[in-house]
């Protein structure tokens, strides 16, 4: 038995409304018609499972009957005569009936494991980093591998992907820094989770990776180059934000010089030296940044070397064009 998905669910009713709809108000409209029952769904929010479809349907289905457009998204079709004909198709077979030989095959078919992305998380540290240093006024990032942890059962809720600290080097002389004593009391320290994509399906559990293994900081971000544009999840992460405190980061991997902070962290007045002790007991790569950054304090001078490069422009161009043709 041929199963009614979501998508042939927003095609029924576009075609029905003959107008451009977003996921809520496709649900909406489904439910009035009763075409929710035909969906094999026992999820809690099947409007929000709807959106998602929609928007991996349209990105990475080059057969798709569907178009996108506008902000927030709102969805219609391209040939009403095309998907009136799929949706006949479907629901025949929903009905028992065999299609004829020219009728259309299964609405808009994708493979429920998509490949979505050509890199993989850790590829797109290069641009967080340069971000970091650029639009946070010179943060130095430095990557945390979680695999060189001595306990990798709870590696994900305790480590963060980047650290990162910033220290006023060229805006301080000298004198000023030696009568702060270490300097640590003018360092700021950033931690930084990183996925390539925040939607409603990830959204709760990476926001809070980004709570628990970013407390010990001065200032905690969750960064991702794919986050869903819908007004719905945009504004659960303002409230997220806004409630404890993590900014939120959108890399642009096409155009870097577009990312943005969209939330901004609320800044800590001092860091939790018992959840950095943590941290640095756990890992080298921690310990190592925290060596790298007394030295650095000491000297009053920063020594790149120690940490993640930041790459020119033109590098990461290169590392975007390599997968645009993949």
């Amino acid at each position: 038995m041929a199963k009614y998905t979501f998508l042939n669910l927003a095609e029924e009713v576009l075609v029905t409304q003959g107008k451009a709809m977003t996921p809520q108000e496709i649900w909406d409209a489904a439910k009035v018609a009763g075409l929710d029952k035909k969906v094999a769904s026992k999820g809690q929010t099947p409007w929000a499972s709807l959106h998602s479809r929609l928007i991996v349907d349209v990105r990475d289905n080059q057969a798709t009957r569907l178009i996108r457009e506008g902000k927030p998204a709102k969805f219609s079709v391209k040939d009403p005569i095309a998907s009136k004909a799929a949706i006949e198709v479907v629901n025949s077979v929903m009905n028992g009936m065999q299609p004829t030989e020219s009728d259309e095959p299964e609405l808009n078919a994708v493979p429920e494991k998509v490949s979505k992305f050509p890199y993989k998380e850790r590829q797109i540290h290069p641009f967080l980093s340069r971000f970091a240093h650029y639009a946070l006024r010179g943060v130095y990032c430095k990557t945390i591998f979680h695999e060189t942890s001595s306990k990798k059962s709870y590696a994900e809720w305790l480590h963060p992907d980047m650290v990162g600290f910033w220290f006023p080097f060229e805006d301080y002389n000298k004198e000023l820094l030696a009568l702060s004593g270490n300097g640590m009391s003018i360092a700021r320290f950033f931690s930084f989770e990183l996925k390539r994509e925040i939607t409603f399906g990830n959204l709760r559990e990476s926001f809070f990776q980004a709570v628990s293994n970013s407390s010990w900081a001065h200032e905690g971000y969750l960064a991702a180059p794919n986050i869903d544009d819908s007004e719905e999840l945009r504004d659960e992460l303002a409230r997220l934000s806004g409630s404890f405190g993590i900014g939120v980061v959108e890399l642009d991997l096409a155009d870097p010089q577009k990312s943005q902070v969209l939330f901004p962290a609320k800044v800590k007045d001092a860091i939790d030296w018992d959840g950095a002790n943590k941290l640095a007991k756990e890992n080298p790569d921690f310990r190592k940044f925290l060596t790298d950054v007394r030295i650095d304090i000491s000297n009053a001078i920063a020594h790149p070397s120690a940490f993640d490069p930041v790459p020119s422009l033109e590098d990461l161009g290169k590392l975007w064009a390599g997968w645009s043709s993949s």
